[in-house]
């Protein structure tokens, strides 16, 4: 359901919050995950599981994980591949992505300003050893606070944390370093680290990979940098509005938030919250691919596959089935795969894996493939005066907010909110509530970097670690500075706001259609409609605003953004 929220919401608070919620519940599953391997590996039910595999996706699912937690922070990610690595190998890449996993989110965790650097490089082994096999080795530096040498040895202490007091912001059990190279002693490897206090440190490890194919992984570090600089915000893959497909699982949530990751592909989705339900339907209509959930009451996925498997005359008796699950441990897709299933999904669903698999099983005829937009010319519909504000990074903008269209409205809700902010964080300061100061900055930090602002999201970041700190001098310093650029830039930006309903190429708005809708707003705004409040001003988008009116429309729309329901009945008193 977050991820719901994360991406259809455009208010801003709203948006920080579900993005906390995304944090949160990751670092709370990492340091179950945690305490979860170490008690395996002290009760000796770790088991390494070779597979085959391709390198180029493990880096992938390396770089996706930790690309976000670097951005936040304001971290450079630098990947750096031998592009004659063979990319075919065989050997227990989950595990293997867990030991760098491990290192990586280190690395991210006490780096505050720089670079990590995460580097691939191969040994070729000699006869003696296989001429099959290669020496896999992963380097993970930093620029951040370093190692005490004498500290060095305690990475390794279950529950052990180095400097405590000065770290005692960064989440953690202190497991991460003790299960790496437990892990890694099972592949017979070892964690080698290098570290110069106060500048950072470097991770390496090799471990021994059967090779499958020789076949090199190329140049690795050119199609990531295209990634990046080319990722946008969600947008579907695919419409496919003649297909159908059946998806079960014993959770309501779940269905919920299945269906709603696939809404705008505009797919027919039937759903069934039993074993028995799906047979049920199954027997009655066909569908292009069918989603199973392994674990649930009464009759299990697979016990239901094997049902419908067996169904004689059955309209799916070719239907692709995927297994949705929460068990990712190495061997699970082979166990799945055996048991008779096309593929298989982890949970919680990841949104472009879960349409990747749909364009790979739906009929080809059924799909119809997104647009790809010119990306030479992202801007081109950005007024000119927007590039004129040298506090804005216009092309980090778009690209964080996934596009021109979105970049615009989140423009308009920072510069909307841009007054009352600087006014609340400069009254937080005169009352001297620091703890409150702290989040308030913390959200500008966020907020700024979104649109661009980095200068202003740097001092918010600042302030944001002396508000943590305590440092009431460093504060003092700085916040008149914050407050004056925050109110600057919301200045700036404030023309964005009226630049729809002023476009000269609209009709202007009869004064009795828009009196219509304050008196139709007035009425709604008593009884809370806000479903009926965005409908009524939708309708008036396709008019230029009066210019008489131009100063109370805007109140009126700031109001109804957040909804401030007061307010909307005093500007249309």
């Amino acid at each position: 359901m977050n991820e719901m929220i994360l991406r259809e919401s455009e208010e801003s608070s709203t948006l920080e919050y579900a993005e906390n919620i995304r944090n949160a519940g990751n670092t709370l599953l990492g340091l179950v995950n945690d305490i979860l391997d170490f008690s395996k590996i002290e009760a000796g039910k770790m088991n390494i599981i070779p597979v085959d595999y391709d390198l180029a996706s493990l880096l992938n699912d390396l770089v996706t994980m930790i690309q976000t937690r670097a951005e936040a922070k304001g971290l450079e990610l630098a990947v750096k591949v031998d592009s004659g690595i063979p990319d075919h190998l065989h050997g227990d890449e989950i595990r293997i992505k867990q030991a760098v996993t491990n290192i990586l989110t280190n690395a991210v965790k006490y780096t505050e300003h720089g670079t990590v650097t995460i580097s691939v490089t191969y040994e070729k082994y000699g006869p003696e050893n296989g001429e099959d096999q290669i020496g896999l080795r992963f380097s993970v530096a930093d620029t951040g606070i370093g190692i005490k040498q004498e500290d060095i040895s305690k990475l390794f202490s279950a529950f052990e944390r180095i400097e405590e007091e000065r770290n005692r912001t960064i989440e953690g059990t202190g497991l991460g370093m003790n299960i790496t190279q437990r892990l890694l002693a099972m592949m017979g490897s070892r964690l080698e680290v290098e570290s110069e206090y106060g500048k950072g440190s470097i991770f390496s490890f090799t471990v021994k990979q059967k090779v499958v194919s020789p076949e090199p992984i190329g140049n690795y570090e050119e199609t990531y940098r295209n990634t990046i600089s080319g990722r946008k915000h969600y947008k579907e893959k695919f419409t496919a509005p003649d297909a159908n497909i059946l998806v079960t699982d014993d959770t309501r949530m779940n269905l919920t938030v299945f269906v709603s990751l696939l809404k705008k592909t505009m797919i027919h989705i039937d759903t069934a919250e039993s074993g028995n339900e799906c047979i049920a339907l199954a027997a009655k209509k066909k569908y292009d691919v069918i989603f199973l959930d392994h674990r649930m009451p009464e009759k299990d996925g697979i016990e239901t596959l094997q049902e419908l498997l067996a169904a004689k005359d059955s309209p799916n008796s070719g239907t692709p089935v995927i297994c949705l699950t929460a068990n990712a441990v190495s061997g699970a897709k082979e166990m799945y795969l055996s048991a008779g299933f096309n593929d298989y999904l982890t949970k919680p669903i990841d949104p472009e894996k879960l349409e990747s698999a749909l364009i790979k099983y739906l009929p080809a005829e059924k799909v119809i493939k997104a647009a790809q937009t010119d990306e030479d010319t992202p801007e081109a519909d950005l007024p000119g005066w927007l590039r004129n504000i040298e506090a804005i990074d216009i092309n980090e903008g778009v690209s964080r907010c996934g596009g021109n269209e979105n970049y615009l409205e989140t423009l308009k809700v920072y510069a909307e909110d841009a007054e009352d902010g600087a006014s609340l964080i400069e009254s937080l300061w005169n009352e001297r509530n620091i703890p409150d100061l702290t989040v308030k900055v913390h959200a500008l930090k966020s907020t700024s970097r979104v649109v661009g602002a980095m200068k202003l999201g740097a001092l918010a970041e600042m302030l944001e670690k002396a508000g943590n700190d305590g440092d009431t001098d460093t504060i003092a310093e700085n916040i008149d500075a914050l407050i004056a650029e925050y109110r600057r830039l919301g200045d700036e930006l404030s023309r964005i706001s009226g630049e729809g309903e002023n476009d000269g190429n609209l009709p202007l708005m009869p004064p009795e259609k828009l009196h219509e809708a304050y008196d139709a707003l007035r009425e709604i705004a008593g009884s809370f409609d806000y479903d009926s409040v965005l409908f009524v001003m939708d309708s008036l988008k396709g008019y230029r605003i009066p210019p008489d009116e131009a100063e109370r429309f805007g109140k009126l729309k700031k109001a109804v953004a957040k909804p401030d329901w007061d307010m909307i009945k005093q500007v249309l008193e």
